[in-house]
């Protein structure tokens, strides 16, 4: 039995690490990525831009993001969560309309997760002016050696994208959303005096249940962006 638990916790912390290496390599190689298409534009993308400026339109299909997304406080808790670092890849679908999705590591690497969602822009041009979001998250944590959980959320937010340059923009945004966390917590084995090495309580381990909590929160956040189109 304890072996088991052992095994379970095992593949556990390993996925867990797993995913936050892959999210920590794409929010490394997201910035490096862009910024090398922005100094070395290929020969078809200057042979769009020049169509572009010649038909006077100027719209691009493909943005990504990278940023800071934070719940600045929480009504339903007392501890603020810790801030995240997010990359996504939104695409325009209609002259309005983006869907974008991707992926979040929390700043202690503590968690790690994925998200989706859509933007409606108001303005004249896709991923500029004011713009209204709904969004999906989906977070695996781990608090400490022996509780780690999942959360899911929903929410919207209201936001202002600003153009930098040709391809750059910053954006800036707040809402809330609605959460479900469900944590998981082992109590540590402790070795009592009567229990000696090789004998039936030392072999027989801890099977004590888990404590299982599930939480509900609204929790109101902002997020700060840079957005590179392509």
């Amino acid at each position: 039995m304890p072996a088991a638990h052992l095994l379970n916790r095992a593949v556990g912390t390993m996925h867990l690490n797993a995913s936050r290496f892959f999210v920590f390599a794409g929010l490394l190689t997201a910035p490096v990525l862009a910024l090398a298409q922005e100094e070395t534009p290929s020969e078809e993308a200057s042979a769009e831009s020049a169509l572009s400026e010649a038909t006077g339109s100027n719209h691009s299909h493909t943005a990504l993001t990278f940023g800071m997304h934070s719940h600045s406080f929480s009504v339903d808790t007392t501890t603020p969560e810790a801030p995240a670092l997010t990359v996504d890849i939104e695409h325009y679908w209609t002259p309005h309309f983006t869907v974008f999705g991707g992926g979040h590591l929390s700043v202690g690497m503590k968690a790690v997760g994925i998200q989706a969602g859509s933007r409606l822009y108001l303005g004249d041009e896709s991923f500029q002016g004011i713009f209204l979001g709904m969004q999906a998250e989906g977070t695996l944590f781990e608090r400490n050696e022996w509780t780690s959980g999942s959360q899911l959320s929903f929410g919207g937010h209201l936001g202002y994208a600003q153009k930098l340059g040709e391809r750059w923009l910053v954006s800036l945004a707040a809402g809330a959303d609605i959460s479900l966390t469900r944590s998981e917590t082992r109590a540590p084995h402790t070795l009592t005096p009567e229990c000696i090495l090789f004998t039936p309580c030392l072999l027989a381990g801890d099977r004590s249940e888990p404590v299982v909590e599930e939480t509900e929160a609204v929790r109101p956040f902002v997020r700060l962006a840079a957005v590179f189109r392509f």
